[in-house]
């Protein structure tokens, strides 16, 4: 097989590309990527990362060049799905507060979003155990994580949804859970409850909906939320600052945070704030220098873009730059998407601060299914029914850091028959068409997908040659496709315990197949915070005046996202905007 190493795509080529990249309708996300902007407690945890030459040095702006000061009680910098909630929670419980935003229009909403117990929940005759969740989230991350942190998300969750209900009501939206029953995954036990909401443009939708229905292209969800907040906001006197972008935050020795600066088209603007500043910042997936500095291994496993480039991570570095205290661990939330032509090396396009990574496409939802997949040898590596980024970690111990799925024109019911959970529900809408090539249409002309990677043959020995299988790789292939069928008449997959409803044949032409790399949605890995989202210092110790929440906040994920918890970031992300509020007004008992 012949290989090519990352090839240029610039920053200006990754925005432009669209819907192309990432599937930008936000419906083609099923809520699990941030979309590109249309512009641009006391922890276990001490341990400094090995390098924070990224960190930077805090600018200094003399008083002479401030332009503008202004006061409020609470300044929230972000307007994203956790500085939204916050804010529509500050006009709801009475707080003066200013939301300022660095790009001129609030970001894309995450449409689904875990809740825990919710009146949907209930509903639905489900009961979900709530400290057993608790500790499969803290075994997710190794207990790296402070389970008190975690236990607000499982505890308040549904008190936020509860009270985004009534915003959403007038905007003739209500909410519904995706059910799914656990037959298994990965070869072995997790707990996996439903948890996933979303708003629907429809009153009369139940409590919970089947898997089939949350994959349908029918079900008119609603990816407008931060777009209905801040409506909402604008409805009780109150704007979004845009184009205020965060530079230094103002903090008295070691005492507290009380303001923060920033750079707008008119000068520095300095706001001061009594109660505190909320970070609601975002992660730094789109800096490739931290994201070099702090994963290491996605440089040999990620192709897709599937990122929103205003994360850029100036939250967490000014933060730092203060003295606030940032995990240990990574944390990158990774799909399995990042489709790319045969040949095509995982890893960043070249050495610099902006590089993005190879592949142009950010990511196609059918790669999350666990159709048979090979490396470049043409043999199976893994069980492809395990969580999204075990396959993509895995691919990084293999050549190229990629590898290629193949399925057969059977695929639209082996989809509905895998059942798969979250975002990757219904094979990105597959299961709404009798044939490949239906779907294959829809998605280019309903998405303006790019389906070119996606490889189509008559016979299998076709496909090995289209998919750029030569001489012993091509002969692996093909027999790596026998062993796999016959695993499927045994229903029993020896060679990595696939569960057998997982499985499928390779038989009926035509037959498809698509290179994949990783897709980088978001970096979890933040600011350590405590159970009140304060931000905390070297020394454990809250840092007065200062909050985090969302993608720039830590103290919950370590190494991984649990994905098979879907949803859980988002509602995570939400219920902590809500909390800090509610902490800031004394709403909490």
């Amino acid at each position: 097989m012949t290989t090519t190493s990352a090839t240029a795509l610039s920053r200006r080529s990754f925005l432009g590309l669209g819907a192309l990249t990432a599937f930008a309708s936000g419906a083609a996300l099923v809520g699990c990527a941030p979309q590109p902007s249309t512009t641009l407690a006391e922890t276990s945890i001490a341990e400094e990362p090995k390098n924070t030459n990224w960190v930077g040095e805090a600018p200094q702006i003399d008083d002479a060049d401030i332009v503008n000061t202004l006061e409020t009680d609470v300044l929230i910098v972000g307007a994203g799905n956790g500085g939204m909630a916050c804010a529509a929670s500050c006009v709801d419980l009475g707080l003066d507060f200013i939301l300022c935003e660095k790009n001129a229009a609030v970001e894309a909403a995450r449409g689904f979003f875990g809740v825990v117990n919710s009146d949907c929940t209930k509903a639905a005759g489900v009961d979900i155990d709530p400290l057993k969740l608790l500790n499969e989230m803290s075994r997710y991350a190794d207990f790296k994580n402070d389970p008190r942190v975690t236990k607000v998300w499982i505890d308040e969750s549904a008190e936020m949804k509860q009270w985004l209900d009534g915003i959403a009501a007038k905007k003739g939206l209500k909410a519904t859970l995706c059910l799914h029953e656990n037959h298994g995954d990965g070869g072995t036990d997790y707990y996996i409850p439903p948890i996933s909401h979303v708003y629907v443009a429809d009153e009369s939708i139940e409590p919970g909906i089947s898997l089939e229905k949350a994959g349908s292209i029918d079900l008119p969800v609603d990816w407008s939320r931060n777009v209905w907040l801040e409506e909402h906001l604008n409805e009780a006197g109150h704007q979004v600052t845009f184009e205020h972008k965060l530079v230094k935050l103002d903090r008295v020795e070691d005492g507290p945070v009380t303001g923060a600066i920033f750079e707008t088209p008119e000068g520095y603007v300095r706001v001061n704030a009594s109660l505190g500043v909320v970070l609601a910042t975002g992660g730094y997936a789109a800096n490739a220098a931290m994201t070099r500095e702090l994963n290491p291994i996605l440089g040999k496993c990620i192709t897709g873009n599937a990122f929103s480039p205003s994360t850029t991570g100036e939250g967490i570095r000014i933060a730092m730059q203060v003295g606030a205290q940032f995990d240990s661990e990574p944390a990158p939330a990774i799909f399995n998407r990042g489709m790319v032509e045969p040949g095509v090396d995982a890893g960043y396009t070249d050495d610099s601060d902006t590089a993005m990574f190879s592949g142009q496409i950010g990511q196609n939802g059918i790669g999350s299914q666990p159709f048979m997949k090979v490396d470049r040898r043409g043999r199976r590596f893994i069980n492809e029914s395990t969580p999204y980024d075990n396959v993509v970690f895995s691919a990084a111990g293999h050549e190229g850091g990629v590898w290629c799925m193949v399925w057969d024109a059977n695929a639209p019911k082996d989809v509905k028959r895998f059942a798969t959970i979250g975002c990757s529900t219904g094979g990105m809408w597959m299961v709404n068409f009798e044939t490949v090539d239906e779907w294959l249409e829809a998605i280019e002309q309903m998405m303006h997908a790019d389906t070119t990677p996606i490889k189509k043959a008559d016979t299998l020995d076709e496909l090995a040659d289209l998919l750029g299988f030569e001489g012993a790789d091509k002969e692996t292939f093909l027999a790596q496709v026998d062993t796999y069928n016959t695993a499927y008449d045994n229903q029993r997959d020896d060679e990595f315990g696939k569960e057998a409803y997982r499985l499928s044949e390779l038989r009926t032409g035509p037959f498809y197949g698509a290179w994949f790399g990783g897709s980088l949605l978001a970096t979890l890995q933040g600011l350590r915070i405590d159970e009140h989202m304060r931000v905390l210092d070297e020394q454990s110790r809250p840092i007065d005046g200062l909050f985090a929440v969302g993608d720039c906040s830590g103290s919950m994920y370590a190494n991984t996202y649990p994905e098979l918890l879907a949803a859980n970031a988002c509602g995570r992300t939400l219920t902590f905007g809500r909390h800090v509020a509610r902490y800031l007004a004394g709403d909490l008992s």
